[in-house]
């Protein structure tokens, strides 16, 4: 005997266990349709990277990681502070950075793509800056490149014992010629 018979007089009751077994059996349905859309496109089961702690291109960017406080470079004077971490079992750099006493932040992920063989980075702010670069180590130093039209920015990470320099440059002739926009030198908090 069903627990509901005694609140529930018989025809409401077959109509309830009906609409209850219909209910699990569209879902039932739904996700085995979902299941098999995932199988056989790979997206349900994407294998993970190839162990990122044995292929070094996944830590090429590492010397980044950490907390910093970032100078306008060449002064003693404090523009902003960054929190660079590592995410997703070392496979991206997530970057959450903010200037003291303004309310400007910005964020980034980056990542190296095994497929293409280049470091992406996504920066996002609240004042409305977007940036999708591409690039990688070129003697020794992280460059990033990225084009929209003819205007671009390219961005390059020094590194140099506990700080990095981070150069910012714009384009708006194609890359004949650039500007630097910002000029930052992250020194480690320890």
């Amino acid at each position: 005997m069903h627990p509901l018979s005694f609140s529930l007089p018989q025809p409401e009751l077959n109509l309830y266990i009906m609409k209850k077994n219909f209910s699990r059996t569209i879902a039932g349905v739904v996700m085995m349709i979902l299941l098999n859309t995932g199988l056989q496109n790979g997206s349900a089961q994407q294998k993970p990277a190839k162990d990122p702690e044995s292929n070094s291109n996944y830590h090429q960017f590492d010397f980044w990681l950490g907390k910093w406080d970032v100078y306008k470079y060449g002064t003693d004077t404090i523009v902003g502070t960054s929190h660079i971490q590592s995410i997703n079992d070392s496979t991206g750099i997530l970057e959450n950075y903010h200037t003291p006493g303004r309310p400007f932040k910005g964020k980034s992920l980056n990542t190296y793509n095994r497929k293409t063989g280049n470091w992406e980075q996504f920066w996002i702010d609240n004042a409305g800056t977007v940036l999708k670069l591409q690039g990688g180590i070129s003697d020794g130093k992280m460059v990033m490149t990225g084009f929209d039209g003819r205007s671009g920015s390219r961005i390059t990470w020094q590194p140099a014992g506990n700080e990095v320099r981070q150069t910012w440059e714009m384009t708006r002739d194609g890359g004949k010629s650039w500007t630097v926009v910002f000029d930052g030198l992250y020194v480690s908090r320890k």
